[in-house]
C-alpha cells in the first residue's frame, strides 16, 4: 500500500503542481496590485482579479460599465503599468465577470 503524504506537506516542499499553482497564484495577486496601484481608486476597486500572460494583461471587473470605463483609462496607463510589473503590455482584454461568491454562500 502506497503511503499516504500529507497536504500541508506537499505545500510546505512546494513540489509539483502544488508549487506551480502557488506561484500562479502569487502573480495574479502581484499583477492585480500593480493594476489596482496604478488606476483611479473608483476603478481599482471594481477590477476583482488581473493576470499577464506574455505581454497580454487580462482584467476582470464586476460590470460591463465598470469594464467601459477600463478600457477607456488603461491606454494611457500602459507604460506606467509595464514598469511596475516589469514586463510591457502590449494588449489588455477586459473581460465582465461577476466575482465568484464565497464557499458555502448563495450569491442571493
Amino acid at each position: 500500500m502506497k503511503k499516504l503524504t500529507v497536504v500541508s506537506h506537499l505545500l510546505e516542499q512546494g513540489e509539483g503542481m502544488l508549487q506551480r499553482l502557488r506561484a500562479g497564484t502569487a502573480e495574479a495577486d502581484r499583477t492585480l496590485a500593480a493594476l489596482r496601484r496604478v488606476l483611479p481608486p473608483e476603478i481599482a476597486v471594481e477590477v476583482w482579479s488581473a493576470s499577464l500572460r506574455g505581454t497580454t494583461l487580462t482584467a476582470f471587473v464586476h460590470s460591463a460599465a465598470w469594464g467601459t470605463r477600463l478600457r477607456y483609462v488603461i491606454p494611457g496607463l500602459r507604460d506606467t503599468l509595464g514598469t511596475e510589473l516589469g514586463a510591457p503590455i502590449e494588449d489588455v482584454k477586459v473581460k465582465v465577470r461577476a466575482k465568484p461568491a464565497p464557499r458555502g454562500r448563495s450569491p442571493c
